[in-house]
């Protein structure tokens, strides 16, 4: 019943940040455990200090070119 909730709110979250569902989401949402973990990976990369934000930027950016995600 709680991971119904985390995984209710995830996607919540995501919607509102991002504007949409997208693809991959949805896909981990299958797997609610996962999403869990991907959720908690998500967020401590957004907190870290360890690296500048607009270096972080630019790496997903790359990271974003040599997967060719659309998104």
């Amino acid at each position: 019943m709680l991971t119904k909730l985390k995984v209710f709110l995830i996607r919540k979250l995501a919607r509102k940040r991002l504007g949409k569902d997208i693809a991959p989401l949805n896909t981990i949402a299958t797997n609610p455990d996962v999403l869990v973990a991907y959720a908690r990976f998500g967020m401590a990369l957004d907190k870290t200090t360890f690296v500048p934000a607009k270096l972080k930027v630019l790496g997903q950016i790359r990271a974003a070119k040599l997967v060719e995600c659309p998104f």
